[in-house]
């Protein structure tokens, strides 16, 4: 017994040391983005703004995301994951209990007293242990993927609204060109020098106008409601603009090729889903070591002591069913794993692409469109003041430069929004 006692304490022991946590994710959170995750924020806690952040000087996409990692509820509950692995890991931690019977005396029978010992609990501690702690660091590396999709879902909140707002300052400026065209149309209608139906089209082009100028005020209030959304801040006051951030259209994105395999071995998803075929491994082995089944049996009868093992006999059940569900387990992690990496590959490849291609059509834009219609409005203006045209062409010229330069600001959000998911798929 004192023997048998001593094997249980090493093994025990032995279950215990084990390695430390692999992957802190509020330190990686911080070197992928630069911004704090802070871990000890309660359910019951206000939101509030991150050191660094002031909301009364404008708001920034890079201060929007670091508000989602300081207040959003979704990040909360996936750190609320990461307590149940850590939980689960000390339960693993610890063997299965002895179990203690008494058997009173009756007649002749002395008290006896028997303790059985679950020894295939003991021995395989360790590797249940590694398993937890492989379960742990899945959680943790999917922890980290979260709150850098929450930042790309910061950013591109961030950015719609700011495109929102620029959108409405060019709608109004064409509706207002528009009121002027349809009352100029229908002045030289009444005078007869056009007919009815070119002033019935331009009342209609203002109409339209006045309706997109109204529906874009509406856009920037749906437009911040997603933004405090994905910021976790709902908060009325203060109220909210955004600082204005440009995108150079002339920086060129790097080769394909290296992103690809920067993606591959940064992205924390994809080191999520190689723990997860580990872990999968792991519990094949332990269902596979189940087949046996034993305990330490010690026995107390008066003065007499004596003990044993007690073993299951694998006759008719040698644990097919768990074994064979752990490997399907293993098999899906594999496959998942396989799907995932084809994934990253694509996102990058897509995200790449178009941003080279918003960046090449924005140069275009503010190089040679934006440019010809303004050199365009200075040579109508010029012609007016001659007086060879009257003021709705200078008023069409003038509108066809705000469409130009709305089409510039779209462009430009459209250039962010692709940085930004690039981003996202180098795990960033």
């Amino acid at each position: 017994m004192p023997r048998l006692a001593a094997g249980c304490g090493i093994l025990l022991i032995a279950a215990c040391a084990t390695r430390p946590e692999t992957v802190d994710p509020s330190q990686e959170v911080e070197d992928r983005t630069g911004m704090e995750m802070p871990l000890d924020r309660q359910p019951e806690d206000a939101a509030a703004t991150p050191p660094g952040v002031r909301l009364e000087d404008g708001l920034s996409e890079d201060e929007a995301a670091a508000m989602a990692l300081w207040n959003s509820p979704r990040l909360r509950a996936e750190l609320s994951r990461l307590a149940v692995a850590r939980g689960d890991l000390a339960s693993a931690r610890r063997p299965q209990n002895p179990t203690l019977r008494f058997l009173f005396p009756s007649g002749p029978q002395q008290l006896s007293v028997l303790l059985t010992w679950p020894l295939e609990n003991l021995v395989l501690l360790r590797r249940r242990v590694e398993v937890a702690r492989t379960d742990l660091d899945v959680v943790a590396q999917s922890t980290v993927q979260t709150a850098v999709d929450l930042v790309r879902d910061a950013r591109l909140a961030h950015i719609d609204w700011q495109l929102a707002v620029d959108r409405v300052e060019v709608r109004r400026v064409v509706a207002e060109q528009a009121d002027e065209i349809a009352a100029l149309a229908q002045a030289r209608s009444d005078a007869g020098d056009v007919a009815p139906r070119e002033a019935d089209v331009a009342q209609v082009d203002a109409r339209v106008a006045t309706d997109e100028a109204i529906r874009a005020e509406v856009d920037v209030a749906i437009a911040e409601a997603v933004l405090r959304t994905q910021m976790g801040w709902s908060e009325v006051e203060p109220s909210l603009h955004p600082t204005t951030t440009t995108d150079e259209p002339g920086q060129a994105p790097p080769e394909l090729g290296s992103l690809e395999e920067l993606a591959l071995s940064s992205r924390p998803d994809l080191r999520a889903s190689q723990l997860a075929i580990e872990a999968a491994g792991q519990r094949l082995g332990l269902q596979r070591s189940a087949v046996l089944r034993f305990a330490g049996v010690g026995s107390s009868s008066g003065p007499s002591v004596t003990g044993g093992v007690q073993a299951e006999l694998p006759i008719f059940d040698q644990n097919q069913g768990g074994i064979a569900r752990a490997k399907a387990e293993l098999d899906a992690a594999t496959w998942r794993y396989h799907d995932l990496r084809a994934r990253i590959v694509t996102e990058v490849t897509q995200a790449q692409l178009q941003l080279a291609r918003a960046r090449g059509s924005l140069a275009e834009y503010q190089d040679g469109i934006v440019t010809a219609r303004e050199r365009d409005v200075e040579v109508v203006m010029d012609t007016y003041d001659e007086g060879e045209i009257d003021y709705s062409g200078v008023l069409l010229a003038a509108q066809r430069l705000e469409l130009a330069r709305l089409r510039e600001v779209e462009l430009r959000a459209e250039a962010r929004r692709a940085r930004v998911e690039l981003e996202r798929a180098l795990g960033r």
